[in-house]
């Protein structure tokens, strides 16, 4: 006789579901990477954790990972349902910055609202994402391989229109992460060669204009001070100590808390422009490998989750997220390692900020989502 073991089987209670379907890969890298932050963040104060850094950082992480576990449990449909409310939102709160944001720095970037100090352009991130994978979700084949004004124009605008408005703030390394991010998810949607290269054209004749026209004078000298630092002693101070930290880092790193760089404060910005090159500096060749791989993980399990999705809404979403992250690591680490000209984008989970880590762990709840469907079908 065939009877059901219930010692097996048990109950099945919504929250044993919500937990059976945790994606243990996503929460395990997160979880790594998050570690090794808070080390080189309490490094960056002198071993004291109970400093500020450390003390906020992880405010802002369990903040994160509340509304991480609150997105993961919803169904990424609902995602799909909201998108353009979603959408509508977010542009609304980077739009509200122009009229009524905090200027800190010669810069409009945050709104202070009574119980929180928030930057909406990091937010927008995440909301283009949502934005853009409805829309080309609900294209067609054709007007995917055809449609001009379909496939591009409208896009476009659900990027250039908060983008813009970024750009202006100023922050042109925010609205250029916005565009990378549109771009990275437009590439799973069978953009033709004519069209990627009419992308870059367009790309490129923009950057032509804004820097003679557009960009403001700090602006333009990063790129110049990028190019030639010895030139500029002065202006490419960052550069420079960030340079000599990486360099005495080595093999091995001179162990945590040991860099001469980071405890002699010579490297600026340590805790969030900068805060890889402290880290290279105390682990090493070795340790910088082992945290670009924990990134690079993320970045393949993201593609792999869109590989495994159930349309192109959830492709989308996995891409795309998996792109902000891809593109803040290299885009940071690049800076550091003189590939880049200096853009001030944070590190996710290493630089010291609410912002970026909040909206970052809020994106992981959504793949998390999407790899719940998944686990579901």
């Amino acid at each position: 006789m065939n009877r059901a073991n219930p010692l097996i089987t048990g109950p099945q209670t919504r929250w044993t579901n919500i937990v059976r379907s945790i994606d243990w890969v996503v929460v395990t890298i997160a979880a790594g990477i998050i570690a090794l932050a808070l080390i080189n963040l309490n490094s960056t104060q002198g071993g004291d954790w109970s400093g500020p850094l450390v003390r906020d950082q992880l405010r802002f992480v369990v903040i994160g990972g509340v509304l991480m576990i609150g997105a993961a449990a919803v169904d990424y449909r609902v995602y799909y349902r909201a998108a353009y409310p979603i959408y509508a939102i977010g542009f609304g709160f980077v739009l509200l910055v122009t009229i009524v944001g905090t200027t800190t720095n010669n810069a409009t970037r945050w709104l202070d609202l009574a119980f929180v100090r928030f930057q909406p352009s990091e937010l927008m991130k995440l909301v283009l994402v949502i934005g853009l994978a409805r829309y080309l979700h609900s294209l067609t084949r054709r007007e995917v391989r055809h449609g001009f004004v379909a496939r591009l124009v409208v896009p476009g605008l659900l990027v250039l229109l908060p983008a813009v408005l970024v750009i202006k703030q100023p922050d042109l390394s925010t609205g250029i992460m916005l565009m990378l991010i549109a771009l990275s998810v437009l590439a799973v949607t069978e953009l033709e060669l004519k069209t990627l290269l009419t992308l870059l054209a367009t790309g490129a004749l923009a950057f032509t204009v804004a820097w003679s026209f557009f960009m403001q004078g700090y602006q333009t000298k990063r790129i110049d001070v990028w190019l030639d630092p010895e030139s500029h002693p002065d202006e490419a101070y960052q550069i420079i100590q960030a340079r000599t930290a990486v360099g005495n880092g080595g093999f091995f790193g001179r162990g945590v808390g040991q860099g001469t760089q980071n405890v002699l404060d010579f490297v600026p910005y340590k805790e969030s422009d900068f805060s890889f090159a402290v880290f290279a500096e105390e682990w090493g060749f070795v340790g910088s490998t082992m945290l670009l791989a924990l990134y690079m993980s993320l970045v393949l399990w993201a593609i792999n989750l869109a590989s495994q999705a159930r349309d192109r809404f959830s492709a989308c979403l996995c891409i795309g997220i998996g792109a902000m992250f891809m593109w803040h690591a290299v885009l940071n680490v690049g800076v550091v390692l003189e590939f880049f000209p200096n853009t001030g984008l944070p590190l996710p989970f290493f630089s010291h900020g609410g912002s970026n880590v909040v909206t970052m762990m809020m994106a992981l709840g959504v793949l998390m989502s999407v790899s719940r469907s998944r686990k579901w079908r």
